[in-house]
């Protein structure tokens, strides 16, 4: 195999990969997102909750689980600099993460609405009971049912972390308690379960039990963690059960929850169960990524703009591969220099492929030259390439941030202009054209170490409007660091020929 044939087969498995990652990553999420911003109303849900041990059966949509009880207000008992929690008997009406941009350019805050309903069902007739008055004592509430009385307290534990703590009174307490969490219909929520690695429900079995479960976004996460032992009961479209052995006592019992509502901090979620912090990780690449976000945390103090930020990071990491780059340049100019030689040998010995590639390791060998120099550079820069991927997508540092002009949030593609058909909506993106245009440029001005035509149009022309086409709808930060590096690619090689 010669040495253009080594680099084109290493080109392309690393497009290949990317090209793997973008269908079943990325475009899976960016599709999943575009369907639950485009719901305006909740569907009606079929099928029976099924419960194991008492297995209370409930035919019930989302609607009317998460409907407010009629005659029973609504209270404030959270509200400070971070969160606003709102809450009726069972629900969790409303909560606000203070200080987040909903939308690009809308300094809004972020809102989970009825993420979460608990209840208790009679285990007899499996029926809810349902308080019929309520008294208010600061964050405290004592709600009042024909059977038992409810008293429920909540208590802020850290920025996003929160306790709720319910005691039972009656002459039996006698009752099965049942959660049930709603997915929302923005951040591109995933409904999960602690089991104890965090999986999506879809992957948890009916009567698992689980450590805690709620929801996963983009950005933000809402959790639940039950003091009862829980179980996973069934999943819907919209919302997951879960429920609790049954708990039986004479004039007393407690239940108590820890929430999670906030932005996916690992500091944070940590807080609120040491397991949770996996919530926050980024993908397989998370270290790197994680590396990656703190160092453009890190300059941004001093730029101000995060889009500058990854102009300077593609500078330092260009500047730290610059050896390597330097090496892999002067193996190139040697393995182009060597092409009449290895065009001899091969019609020297054309009939015996096996002497050829003898003859063409013994000079390389002769010449010091490794014919996979000239690859390296873009080998050991794709994990750095996809973990700034994976922290465009997912972290919160990063979440809508501006650089200039049309670019208004590096964290989704650069829209320039919209073109509509009927149902069919073509967005145009100019950073990824940006990019094959500088990538193209480099393949063009870099030493050429094959004569083969077919190689050279494969590698110069088509690989750079594949590369197009694979990232189209990447985040707009990622070609703005591609770019970066394809032009200061290019100012290497223009002073590196001119030498």
């Amino acid at each position: 195999m010669s040495s253009g044939t080594r680099i084109l087969v290493a080109t392309l498995i690393s497009a290949l990969f990317l090209l793997i990652y973008d269908i079943f990553v990325i475009r899976p999420r960016v599709e999943k997102q575009k369907q639950q911003l485009a719901k305006q109303s909740e569907q009606h849900l079929k099928g029976t909750e099924e419960k194991i041990l008492e297995k209370p059966q409930i035919n019930l949509s989302d609607n009317d689980i998460f409907r407010t009880p009629t005659g029973l207000t609504s209270f404030t008992p959270i509200d400070d600099d971070f969160l606003k929690v709102i809450f009726s008997w069972g629900i969790i009406e409303n909560v606000e993460l203070k200080g987040f941009k909903l939308k690009v350019d809308l300094p809004d805050n972020f809102y989970y609405e009825k993420p979460f309903r608990f209840a208790f069902l009679k285990p007899d007739s499996k029926t809810e009971i349902i308080p019929t008055r309520f008294d208010l004592y600061g964050n405290t509430i004592i709600f009042f049912s024909e059977s038992l009385s409810f008293v429920v307290s909540y208590s802020k534990v850290s920025k996003y972390v929160f306790d709720l703590d319910i005691n039972l009174f009656g002459d039996i307490v006698d009752v099965i308690p049942v959660f049930y969490s709603r997915k929302s219909q923005n951040d591109n929520p995933e409904i999960i379960a602690s089991t104890p690695n965090i999986k999506n429900v879809k992957d948890v079995k009916s009567g698992n039990i689980v450590d805690f479960f709620g929801e996963k976004g983009r950005y933000f996460s809402f959790l639940v963690m039950p003091s009862c032992k829980v179980y996973f009961s069934s999943q819907n479209e919209n919302f997951s059960t879960f429920s609790c052995d049954r708990i039986i006592s004479k004039g007393f019992a407690e239940l108590k929850m820890r929430f999670f509502a906030g932005p996916k901090i690992e500091d944070e979620l940590q807080v609120f169960h040491k397991q949770a912090s996996d919530v926050a990780k980024f993908g397989f690449l998370h270290p790197i990524s994680k590396f990656i976000v703190a160092s453009l945390e890190f300059i941004n103090s001093f730029v101000g703009n995060l889009g500058f930020s990854i102009i300077i990071l593609s500078l330092l990491v260009r500047l730290i591969f610059t050896p390597l780059n330097i090496v892999s340049l002067k193996s190139m100019k040697k393995l182009k220099d060597i092409q009449p030689e290895i065009e001899k040998i091969k019609q020297k010995y054309k009939d015996d492929k096996e002497r050829i590639s003898r003859e063409i390791f013994e000079l390389y060998r002769r010449e010091k030259i490794n014919p996979f120099s000239g690859c390296l550079p873009l080998l050991i820069q794709i994990p750095i390439f996809i973990a700034l991927y994976q922290a465009l997508l997912n972290s919160i540092d990063l979440r809508h941030a501006p650089f200039i002009l049309w670019i208004k949030d590096l964290s989704s593609p650069d829209t320039l202009f919209s073109l509509k058909l009927g149902s069919w909506v073509f967005e145009f993106h100019l950073l990824p054209v940006l990019m094959g245009a500088t990538f193209l440029v480099q393949q063009l001005i870099s030493p050429q170490t094959s004569e083969d035509i077919s190689f050279k149009i494969v590698f110069n022309y088509l690989m750079p409007i594949m590369f197009i086409f694979i990232l189209w709808n990447a985040p707009a930060g990622l070609h703005l660091y591609w770019i970066t590096m394809n032009i200061l690619s290019i100012l290497h090689q223009l002073i590196f020929i001119r030498k």
